[in-house]
């Protein structure tokens, strides 16, 4: 490891490579700490004649102040409407000259803004993309026409029984915690949001010593280096505290039932979930080889048997959602209302079995198998790459984490598999949200466990 210095600032250089027989990316990524807090790591790679821009910030949905939520997710879309001395339409017309893109997007935890071009363009992207990060105008008329954008798609979902079903089935988990707020807010706190709420939070939030920019592509190291630490220069820390403003989701005791009333549904959608896991677990690797083989991917357990054997449903799923400070296990799925008692119980008589029995020499060497020969595909796009570089950062984890992947995937075994099955993943203790005619759905659910059911609102 050695340092560098350049228009004075330190850059720690590290070697990253990915041995995957898929794929063999760049051979080095270099990392620099501007003297605004910025971190930048720049990974050359001359497959294409391509750059990638990707910064991710400590900023999103549970940063909202109270009664606005919406608050991060408007920022990010105002972020391209208008920055620097270009209005919207002149930005969109810049990069779209050049056949570049340039977008903005802000989740629960995270705030990205992203940019691709050709090499030869690097300059002018780099300017469009500072622009954006640094400074946005946020112009009073793009920020009504975008509030409105944001209550008009409210207002359309309110008659989806998935968006309905995700939105009430993480305030079923999550209880008080700011992750049981929809991203994009609601009527009333959209509505409430003013165009000051959107400049605070960026000046706040989205700023230098809460943010990694990572810049994947034909580049020379020292050369982007340097252009990047000129156009960040004058970007101002906020000291914001960097703590993640939420907990753990409420223990849950026995199975809890939610019934969120649609009387002219002819179809349930079903949540199935509990407490999980940080990002940071140590048995994420176990996690992601037990899961895989019970509902990530088209020949899993729960696909197998719920929606090919049985015919319950044409999509059904489970996922561990990690976060910084938290986590989830959810299974999603649907039926047909007259299918739905036989439906859930299918469902949690398969996580049982697998639970109690542990998956097949086979199954786990398929799964294996599946996830070291996905991972590396999924890198390919410098875009790709740079997202998941900027996430290993993001959740602080090994740097190591990618070139290192395929290995820690394959070193699980069968004990690890079945230990995380048993500690991970809920059979007895947990809840289950319906969203589909309330009285029908009650008397189907009978004797499963303690049922309430809720208007629509």
């Amino acid at each position: 490891m050695r340092s560098i210095r350049l228009s004075g600032v330190a850059f720690v250089a590290a070697v990253l490579f990915v041995s995957a027989s898929h794929a063999a990316m760049a051979p080095a990524l270099t990392r620099a700490k501007l003297a605004n807090g910025l971190t930048v790591i720049v990974m050359p790679s001359q497959r294409l004649p391509l750059v990638d821009f990707r910064l991710v910030a400590r900023a999103g949905s549970v940063q909202d102040p109270e009664g606005k939520g919406g608050v991060a997710q408007l920022t990010a879309e105002l972020l391209t409407q208008g920055a620097g001395k270009r209005s919207a339409q002149q930005l969109a017309e810049d990069i779209e000259f050049v056949g570049g893109s340039l977008s903005a997007d802000a989740g629960q935890e995270q705030f990205t803004v992203s940019a691709e071009l050709l090499k030869k363009d690097f300059a002018l992207g780099l300017e469009l993309f500072r622009d954006c990060v640094v400074a946005p105008t946020f112009a009073a008329e793009e920020f009504g026409r975008k509030r409105e954008e944001t209550l008009g798609a409210i207002a359309s979902d309110k008659s989806e029984p998935s968006v309905i079903a995700e939105e009430k089935f993480a305030s079923y988990l999550w209880g008080a915690s700011p992750l049981a707020r929809p991203a994009r807010g609601t009527e009333a706190s959209v509505t409430a949001i003013t165009r000051e709420d959107v400049a605070a939070f960026h000046k706040r939030f989205v700023a230098p010593d809460r943010a990694t920019l990572v810049i994947v592509g034909d580049v020379d190291v020292k050369a982007t280096l340097a252009a990047v630490s000129k156009a960040f220069a004058a970007w101002k820390r906020s000291g914001a505290p960097l703590d993640d403003p939420y907990g753990a989701a409420p223990a849950v005791k026995g199975r809890q039932v939610r019934i969120i009333d649609k009387p002219e549904a002819t179809q349930a959608q079903i949540r199935v979930g509990c407490p999980g896991v940080s990002r940071s677990d140590p048995d994420y690797y176990s996690l992601q080889v037990a899961n895989t083989i019970l509902g990530a991917g088209f020949t899993s357990r729960l696909v197998n048997s719920i929606r090919v054997e049985k015919g319950l449903t044409y999509s059904i799923s489970s996922r561990f959602g990690m976060l910084r400070g938290a986590g989830s296990f959810r299974i999603n799925t649907f039926t047909r209302n007259d299918k739905l008692r036989i439906c859930v119980d299918a469902v949690l008589a398969e996580v049982q079995k697998l639970v109690d029995e542990g998956p097949t020499d086979a199954e786990l060497d398929k799964s294996r198998n599946y996830l070291t020969g996905q991972y590396p595909i999924g890198l390919q796009a410098p875009d790709d790459l740079a997202g998941e570089i900027a996430n290993v950062e993001f959740f602080g984890l090994d740097p190591m984490f990618i070139q290192t992947y395929n290995d820690r995937v394959r070193a699980v075994s069968m004990a690890d598999v079945k230990r995380v099955l048993k500690s991970r993943f809920c059979t007895q203790d947990l809840k289950i949200l319906v969203v589909t005619n309330g009285e029908m759905a009650k008397k189907a659910l009978e004797g499963l466990g303690t049922i309430e059911v809720k208007p629509i609102d």
